[in-house]
C-alpha cells in the first residue's frame, strides 16, 4: 500500500536512512510506526541462527511493511525488518498514523484492503504448507509474486529472486528448489535464461 509520500510527511513522517544488511526492528519489538519504503528493499523475516533465515516477505519501493502489527495490542513482531539494499524509510508515529487514517476514509478503505490481501496470501501459503507437495509450496509462492506484480498473462514473469531467496520463502531446502525448478523447465512451466527464472 502507497500512502502519497507528501501526505505522510504532512502528518509528521521521517525519513530514515538505512544501509544494506540494516535492521529496521527486530523480532520482539515493541510495534510504534507506520514504515512505507521511500527508495530500496525490505525483507521480513524469522533467523533461526547466524546461517538460517526464513524469509515472510520482501517488500520494494512504495510498499509500506509491518504496519498490520500496529493493530495487534500488547503483541510485540514476530518478525524483524531488514534491508536487503540501501533504503529511505518513512516513518510515521502509532498516533500520528491512525489521524491521517482518520482524516480520510478512502485512505482507511485502501489500507484494508491491503491488510486482506497479504492475509489472504497468508493463509493460502499455510494451506500450501500442509501439503507434502514441494512443488506446490513453491508454485504458491510464484504465483502470489506473479499476481502481485499484475504480470500480462501469458507472458513470462521474470522471478526477481535467487533459488536461495525463493529457499528462503518456502522453507525448502536450495537443493530441492533447484531440483523442482530444473523439472518445472523440462515441463515447460518455468524458463531458466542465465540463471534467471521466468515463470
Amino acid at each position: 500500500m502507497a500512502i502519497k509520500q507528501d501526505l505522510l510527511i504532512t502528518f509528521g513522517a521521517e525519513k530514515l536512512h538505512v544501509q544494506k544488511s540494516e535492521i529496521i526492528f527486530k523480532e520482539d519489538d515493541a510495534p510504534e510506526y507506520y514504515f512505507q519504503i521511500k527508495k530500496g528493499n525490505i525483507k521480513l523475516a524469522n533467523f533461526k541462527n547466524k546461517n538460517e533465515e526464513f524469509i515472510q516477505s520482501f517488500h520494494k519501493e512504495g510498499d509500506s511493511f509491518g504496519e498490520i502489527f500496529l493493530f495487534c495490542k500488547h503483541q510485540r513482531y514476530p518478525v524483524a525488518a531488514v534491508a536487503t539494499k540501501d533504503s529511505v524509510i518513512l516513518k510515521l508515529q502509532y498516533s500520528k498514523f491512525l489521524k491521517l487514517l482518520e482524516s480520510d476514509f478512502e485512505i482507511q478503505l485502501d489500507f484494508l484492503r491491503n491488510c486482506a490481501e497479504r492475509s489472504y496470501y497468508s493463509y493460502t501459503f499455510l494451506n500450501s504448507l500442509t501439503s507434502e507437495d514441494a512443488t506446490h509450496q513453491l508454485l504458491t509462492v510464484l504465483d502470489h509474486l506473479k499476481e502481485n506484480q499484475h504480470a500480462t498473462p501469458g507472458t513470462p514473469y521474470k522471478v526477481p529472486y535467487t533459488r536461495k531467496e525463493l529457499s528462503q520463502l518456502t522453507g525448502l531446502r536450495i537443493e530441492t528448489v533447484i531440483r523442482i525448478l530444473k523439472k518445472m523447465e523440462s515441463e515447460n512451466v518455468v524458463k531458466i535464461v542465465r540463471g534467471r527464472v521466468y515463470y
